[in-house]
């Protein structure tokens, strides 16, 4: 399973609290910015309380991506080859309407590993564009766990900035790659 929608309790105002928190970067343009989870606490209450009560294991990572309009993230996969971040909990905040998160099917052979990523960050990036096939794609309009060791893109052709945050969960080589076991999925 590429992705999958959660039915969270209380999203518009998690939504509200994540962009009265996020104002200044939004308004600095920032493409993206890291967060301590504990910054949560007071950031978005709300969101902070729903997450503890059912992850599985530590947050390692918060995120926030903020795509300008008419622009795109191409095909890549976070981290390199021998260590791949394999899922994230999206939270959209705004702008994502007719936005869309991509996946790819892509020969084990066809990666660069470098310092792609966003402040020269490791991660493999498609060597051969031609190569990979489109197998899914959805629009994150609601909390949704998604695969991010699969190669995926993002689009964003609207005239609005399309503004994100990414939860990480602590991972290993026996667990934390699989969504329900990094969080309580039930009646989600």
């Amino acid at each position: 399973m590429l992705y999958r929608k959660l039915t969270v309790p209380y999203f518009s105002k998690i939504q509200e609290e994540l962009i009265n928190s996020t104002k200044l970067n939004t308004l600095e343009f920032k493409r993206y910015w890291d967060t301590a989870w504990q910054d949560f606490e007071s950031l978005s209450p709300t969101l902070y309380k729903f997450i503890n009560l059912r992850k599985k294991t530590a947050v390692r990572l918060c995120r926030f991506y903020l795509t300008p309009p008419h622009d795109l993230l191409p095909p890549h996969v976070d981290g390199v080859s021998t260590n791949r971040s394999p899922l994230g909990l999206n939270i959209p905040i705004s702008g994502i309407e007719n936005t869309k998160m991509i996946w790819y099917d892509n020969p084990e052979y066809n990666f660069n590993d470098g310092n792609y990523g966003f402040n020269n960050m490791p991660s493999s990036r498609v060597a051969d564009i031609t190569l990979i096939n489109k197998i899914n794609e959805a629009v994150i309009d609601v909390p949704t766990f998604v695969r991010t060791d699969v190669v995926h893109a993002v689009v964003n052709p609207t005239d609005d900035y399309r503004l994100l945050l990414s939860i990480r969960f602590n991972f290993n080589e026996k667990t934390g790659k699989n969504f329900d076991e990094v969080f309580d999925l039930a009646d989600l």
